[in-house]
């Protein structure tokens, strides 16, 4: 069994205000893991508990208690810190430099070779639509310029593991776009990424794993294909539903929908069978029939609904 790239185990970390005689429980028995080469959206409301706990993936915060294991070593230690590519929300940069020169800067202090320096810079602004601004100060950057220079910074030493807070942050539809399939690109090529977004219906369509956070506590995680899988309902497609049909389809308690010069169908998946015999014997032609799923937005709300 390979190591997980991420593993956190009763994870526990309380902050104690200063002048105050409160404590703060901001994250409280959290246990999750990521497994290498898959996308983990990593979800909560604000508060939830995300960048404390992302703080001490990255080594910047120490746990009260529990256990954090990164790519198999502990937060911070430097094996696993030269296999990570961070890019958090807000990304520091010096505006008096180029593009060029700030990935040259990041290339030193990582300690990577600059001989074939100027070739991956390339490889990379190309990669994040920045190719053509080289000569482009920082500080005349948009929002979403800087936020594809930070993912350009996070992929210099092709890591391992890619740890991204809201990586479409600032970016048209577009960008959030290509965002979105460089992602996938990553994961194709065996990355681990492990992302926090409030954009969800764009997570949906990239993630692998969901973990889920409100309040410091876990409320869900697993995979997302799992999750959304709803057990007792189906999804029926049929061309058209016959005047005498639909009496029995109230009986069978379905609910039936006109979408785009066809019936959309949704019933109980435990009378699917009988329900589409009835189709058939009324010469309806059934185009498909799919387990009902919910979506990504409907999930995190009625899980971080259900906890308040």
């Amino acid at each position: 069994m390979s190591t997980p790239a991420i593993e956190f185990l009763e994870v526990t970390k309380v902050f104690h205000p200063r002048f105050s005689e409160e404590y703060v429980a901001a994250l409280t028995g959290v246990s999750f893991e990521v497994v290498p080469g898959e996308v983990c959206a990593f979800l909560g409301p604000n508060g939830a508990g995300k960048t404390t706990s992302i703080s001490i993936l990255m080594g910047f915060l120490f746990p009260d208690s529990g256990t954090v294991r990164v790519l198999g070593h502990p937060p911070g230690d430097v094996r696993a810190k030269a296999q990570i590519g961070f890019v958090p929300e807000n990304f520091a940069y010096y505006k008096f430099l180029t593009g060029p020169q700030l990935l040259r800067f990041h290339m030193r202090l990582a300690g990577l070779d600059l001989a074939s320096a100027e070739t991956r810079i390339g490889e990379l602004l190309a990669a994040v639509r920045l190719h053509g601004y080289e000569s482009l100060k920082i500080g005349k950057y948009s929002r979403g310029m800087v936020q594809r220079l930070g993912i350009a910074q996070a992929l210099l030493a092709d890591p391992q593991l890619l740890v991204l807070d809201e990586p479409t942050s600032g970016l048209d539809p577009a960008g959030r776009h290509e965002v979105l399939d460089l992602i996938t690109s990553l994961r194709d090529r065996g990355k681990t990424v492990f992302l926090s977004s409030h954009i969800l219906p764009e997570v949906e369509h990239i993630c692998d794993r969901v973990v889920i956070l409100d309040r410091g506590r876990l409320l869900r995680v697993g995979f997302l294909r799992e999750l959304l899988r709803s057990g007792d309902q189906v999804e029926i497609v049929i061309d058209r539903v016959p005047d005498e049909t639909s009496a029995a389809l109230a009986e069978f308690g379905a609910i039936a929908t006109p979408v785009e010069q066809r019936v959309r169908i949704v019933a109980d998946a435990s009378r699917k069978r009988e329900l589409a015999e009835l189709l058939w014997a009324a010469g309806c032609d059934v185009v498909s029939i799919n387990p009902l799923k919910s979506s990504l937005e409907d999930l995190f709300l009625k899980t971080v609904g259900g906890a308040s």
